[in-house]
C-alpha cells in the first residue's frame, strides 16, 4: 500500500496524518504519469514481441529453404 496515500508521510508537527493539498495534488500528478507510462510500455513491449516474432518466422524459413538448397545437389 502506498504510504503517500494513507498519509503516513508528512505528517505535520501537529500529528496530522493528511496530506496536504498540493500533496495531493503531486501524487495525483505522479500517477497519472507512471500509469501512462505503463500503457506506452505495453505498446511497445506488444510491438517488439509482433517484431520478434516475424524474425524468428523469416530465420525458420531460411533454415529450411538452405536445408532444400543443400541436399538438392546431393541428390542430383
Amino acid at each position: 500500500m502506498d504510504r503517500h496515500a494513507t498519509g503516513q508521510v508528512g505528517r505535520d508537527s501537529n500529528g496530522g496524518g493528511k496530506l496536504k493539498e498540493s500533496e495531493q495534488e503531486e501524487l495525483a500528478r505522479l500517477r497519472r504519469e507512471k500509469a501512462e507510462l505503463v500503457k506506452q510500455h505495453a505498446k511497445e513491449k506488444a510491438a517488439w514481441e509482433k517484431e520478434r516474432a516475424e524474425l524468428e518466422d523469416e530465420r525458420d524459413v531460411l533454415k529450411r529453404s538452405v536445408v532444400l538448397w543443400v541436399k538438392d545437389p546431393l541428390n542430383r
